[in-house]
């Protein structure tokens, strides 16, 4: 065995550190000799190849990237040889498209993107592979080349038919799904069975174009097909069109179902924690994040998920939370949850302007995300700036339509100003109308009945609404109008209920204590209104150690205390 015999041993055999020592000292070695030719410029070129591989997978990705430069250039030498006449080559050696596409991923490492792209498109069209069109395509995505990254995608799909990331790619930039699923079934053998696929490129294109209840409709029901049951995949993009579509509790199911069927799935997992931290679920929520970290910390979901957590147990320290978002953004810079996470914890930091920001290029990022709107408008609601928050709460019905979350959204900022609570209730109603079982207008119309002193027909809301839900939140604020109406029995009873429903509500249980001192001393002539926060009927449906009227980026009723 010669010197190159014995680093390709150790390149096989993936013993990068000796690799990288004795490779440094081949290279020195052929070098200085020049009496004696010790490699020929084939075997030193390979041997570059293997040093820059090494270098790689010991994350030293800058002297990755210069060694591959290094035998290229090896490589344009021996080219020219071949080509004056010099000795063949007998040996396999690897292509210089392979060694560009590697310092395209030694500079994707280092965030390089610009450079990235250069290197790729220095190689000729028809030397590129599918891969390195993906890569491309992402490369142009993320510099709002939108025409090229289709052109690309479009490559990707050419040869290799059911690249999934590649068609979804192209329904995300506006691509027609009829025109993708022909350019998908053109390039299928004659016969292919593709009854999924037609469905799968149906749902994501409604995904893609923002229709989130189409998507629901045609991911639940290639659910229901035998040969598809249980697909993560599938459940994971039901759970995602379900989660943007507002319908937060068939979400978490969703959610739950794919962590079930793989708890090993990191993809979505920020949505998920999200929200478990809505919903209080700190258990669930502290197992999801510790079992993230443990899968990967090279995922932007990891850090989002332990931020939430943090979020949700460590009220005093809020800085913990913004520092997990930076991480994540670090990670991935276009990941909307990190700007989301970010400025939700700035916001309780009273840092109403920084949180502004991130809110804004959320928006800018991803124009439909209703978290966003109600993010922002939190800022200009926690300043003051109720114009601005009324502005933007227009906004969100512009870009995402009149329905049930944006007119209590818009409800929600008139409700807060005392001379344009009437004009919010008719969007209140008209919430309600559109869809019954979403209970934010409901609580912010109690919330403006309470403050109108007309409890009789905040207790007639209340229970109409019961008749077709029980939550905790709603039987604890009927409690207290029937509280502030010296109805003292029925509502320790709704007291009673809310806390069975949720034994850690806290604010069910002061509210019993309450009347409940106030019965036993017989004051049934005493206001109690001076006695109940009419600003507590806020929040979310538990109020325990998490609380949400605080932290919930999604409690557009609440009154949050920035002071």
């Amino acid at each position: 065995m010669n010197l190159f015999d014995h680093v390709k041993q150790l390149h096989d055999s993936e013993l990068y550190q000796d690799l990288c020592q004795l490779a440094s000292v081949v290279i020195t070695l052929c070098d200085n000799s020049t009496d004696v030719e010790l490699l020929t410029l084939q075997q030193r070129y390979q041997c570059m190849v293997y040093y820059g591989n090494a270098l790689y997978n010991m994350s030293q990705y800058l002297k990755a990237e210069d060694t591959y430069k290094k035998a290229i250039i090896l490589r344009k030498g021996f080219n020219k040889s071949k080509v004056k006449g010099g000795p063949p080559c007998h040996m396999e050696l690897t292509s210089e498209v392979e060694v560009k596409y590697k310092m395209y991923q030694c500079l994707l490492q280092q965030k390089q993107y610009k450079e990235a792209m250069s290197v790729l498109e220095g190689i000729s069209s028809r030397q590129r592979n599918p891969k390195i069109h993906l890569a491309l395509a992402k490369l142009y995505l993320r510099a709002g080349m939108d025409r090229s990254a289709i052109t690309s995608y479009k490559e990707v799909i050419r040869v290799c038919p059911l690249a999934l990331e590649a068609l979804n790619g192209l329904l995300g930039l506006g691509v027609k799904g009829s025109d993708v699923a022909t350019l998908v079934i053109n390039g299928l053998p004659h016969g292919t069975p593709n009854d999924w696929l037609s469905m799968w490129i149906k749902g994501q294109a409604h995904l893609a174009s923002r229709e989130f209840s189409s998507a629901v409709a045609t991911f639940q029901l290639m659910d229901t097909k035998a040969y598809l049951k249980d697909n993560v995949l599938l459940v994971n993009s039901l759970a995602e069109a379900l989660f943007y579509d507002g319908r937060y509790s068939g979400a978490l199911q969703a959610f739950q179902r794919v962590h079930a069927l793989d708890p090993l799935q990191v993809k979505n997992m920020d949505l998920y924690s999200y929200l478990l931290a809505k919903e209080d679920q700190v258990k669930d929520l502290q197992r999801l994040s510790q079992r993230l970290m443990k899968i990967t910390e090279y995922a932007p979901e990891s850090w989002i998920s332990i931020g939430y957590f943090s979020m949700a147990t460590h009220k005093e320290s809020r800085t913990r939370t913004v520092y997990f978002a930076q991480k994540a953004n670090n990670l991935d810079s276009f990941n909307i949850e990190a700007y989301l996470l970010k400025g939700a914890a700035l916001l309780e930091l009273k840092k109403s302007q920084d949180a502004s920001l991130h809110f804004q290029e959320a928006l800018r990022l991803a124009p439909h995300r209703y978290e966003a709107y109600l993010g922002l408008i939190n800022c200009y609601m926690a300043s003051h700036r109720t114009r601005e928050a009324l502005s933007w709460a227009g906004k969100a019905i512009k870009i995402l339509g009149n329905n049930a979350r944006t007119l209590t959204l818009y409800a929600s900022v008139l409700s807060k100003e005392p001379t344009m609570t009437a004009k919010a209730k008719p969007y209140l109603e008209k919430a309600m109308k559109m869809d019954p079982n979403f209970l934010d207008p409901v609580y912010i119309m109690a919330d403006i009945l309470t403050r109108e002193h007309q409890y009789d027909k905040g207790i007639e809301l209340l229970r109409k609404q019961l008749q077709t839900q029980s939550t905790c939140r709603l039987h604890r604020t009927l409690g207290d109008f029937l509280g502030l109406t010296n109805e003292h029995l029925e509502a320790i009873d709704q007291y009673s209920i809310a806390l069975s429903l949720d034994p850690t509500n806290s604010r069910a249980r002061e509210g019993m204590e309450r009347v409940e001192k106030q019965s036993d001393m017989g004051l049934m002539g005493l206001s109690l209104e001076n006695s109940y926060d009419v600003d507590d009927i806020e929040g979310s449906d538990n109020d325990g150690d998490f609380d949400n009227s605080n932290s919930d980026v999604e409690s557009t009723w609440s009154e949050t205390d920035y002071t």
